[in-house]
């Protein structure tokens, strides 16, 4: 099959300021009536919102589990918020009173219930075991204080019980996105893939040292080493924990595989993935944490599909695109990410229209990403010859982050003033 060859959409855009600045208007509705809110509630002050992403609504989860004294629950959640996304979806929205660089910070009179309940597990941290530890330390990744969950676990060291593997596996992840750990992503991740007693841990820890090497340390050599730790195998006999984890490290594999332009093994890969998640989405309960898991991996794996698809040089496979992201939208329509990956789907087929369609319902969700989102429609809506609309775009990236470089630019040189 000849490769396509359409126009390229250029993903970023530079910035004068690399910290980038994103405005907070004035004069907006309170939090119940605010249209940003209805998507975010969860992420702001914990309050549930039906609106809210999939990744949000595991707060509820861990909230109840936090305010029972006797609770020892745990669920393998998968995703976290990005590194600051609070303090942006705050500023965005015009909620400038739920600030706050620690949970403790936030005024009294706006803590809901469940925001106490977090404030009594933060003032009692020291004192917690290391499982109900995990819990506020996923918590705090949750709502993107990813610092004052590194400050808090920064003296803590493995032990040799699993109890304390669990909690180190949260305090590594929490670590990931800062450009200052306090402990070594990399160092635990390969502590507990090795040395753990529980086999379940050791193949999480070595997918996410295989996402942490390839995402953040663009080390292939450090994936391949963690890919080296992992021992993949699933029988008839396997629990849902098997599945999940197993399910995890291929699709963590066909990351690996695609930045090593690999584009055969990693459809592979990904492949071996959904077969997996799709055992394991049979074998939970209908209804609770476990089952949350289960679709949680079946919609990451979903965006893993349409990646891999959408890079392969077959316009044969076009139909298999829009396939797999009605299947993404039917579980987290209202996702930032989930919309951003199934524009970013369309674009790499060609569908502009679709993609552009897309990217202003990511921008309308605010945050860096929404305005990256207005930038990749822009461009979108230049290629289809609606330069009206691409100005329009434009302008709407610069009302989310106002040190955007190239879409300045076009405006300038489309004569509006910016």
């Amino acid at each position: 099959m000849a490769a396509r060859t359409e126009p390229e959409i250029n993903p970023v855009y530079d910035r004068t300021d690399p910290h980038g600045y994103f405005p907070c208007p004035t004069g907006l509705p309170g939090i119940e009536h605010n249209r940003l809110a209805i998507f975010w509630r969860p992420l702001i002050d914990m309050a549930p919102s039906r609106y809210a992403p999939m990744r949000l609504q595991a707060i509820g989860y861990v909230n109840d589990w936090l305010a029972d004294e006797e609770s020892t629950s745990w669920a393998w959640f998968a995703r976290h918020s990005v590194v600051g996304l609070r303090t942006q979806v705050i500023r965005h929205a015009g909620l400038a009173e739920y600030a706050c660089r620690d949970p403790r910070e936030l005024p009294d009179r706006l803590r809901t219930r469940q925001w106490r309940v977090l404030v009594d597990a933060l003032d009692r941290f020291a004192d917690l075991p290391p499982l109900r530890r995990r819990l506020v330390i996923f918590q705090l990744v949750q709502l993107s204080f990813n610092g004052v969950a590194a400050a808090l676990s920064a003296d803590h060291r493995p032990d040799g019980s699993v109890e304390t593997d669990h909690y180190l596996y949260e305090v590594a992840r929490a670590n990931v996105y800062l450009s200052a750990p306090t402990q070594s992503p990399a160092d635990l991740f390969e502590h507990l893939a090795t040395r753990s007693d529980d086999p379940v841990l050791r193949l999480a820890a070595a997918g996410q040292g295989i996402s942490y090497a390839v995402r953040m340390r663009r080390d292939l050599e450090l994936a391949r080493r963690f890919e080296s730790y992992g021992e993949p195998s699933v029988g008839a006999d396997a629990t849902w924990l098997d599945l999940l984890m197993t399910s995890r490290f291929h699709r963590a594999t066909a990351l690996l595989r695609m930045r090593e332009r690999n584009f055969a093994e990693t459809h592979t890969e990904v492949m071996l993935a959904w077969e997996l998640s799709e055992r394991l989405f049979s074998s939970v309960p209908e209804n609770g944490p476990d089952q949350y898991v289960a679709v949680e991996n079946r919609r990451i794996v979903l965006e893993s599909l349409i990646k891999a698809v959408s890079r392969a040089p077959d316009p044969e496979l076009t139909a298999q695109v829009r396939r797999r992201c009605d299947q993404l939208l039917a579980i987290d329509p209202h996702c930032l990410q989930a919309r951003l990956v199934v524009a970013d789907g369309y674009a790499a087929i060609g569908s502009y229209e679709e993609a552009a369609r897309w990217y202003t319902r990511v921008g309308e969700l605010g945050t860096g990403a929404g305005a990256m989102a207005w930038y990749r429609a822009g461009q979108c809506y230049h290629i289809l010859g609606r330069l009206g609309d691409a100005v329009n775009a434009m302008g709407r990236c610069l009302e989310l982050d106002t040190t955007a470089v190239q879409p300045r630019e076009y405006l300038e040189q489309a004569g509006v003033s910016a």
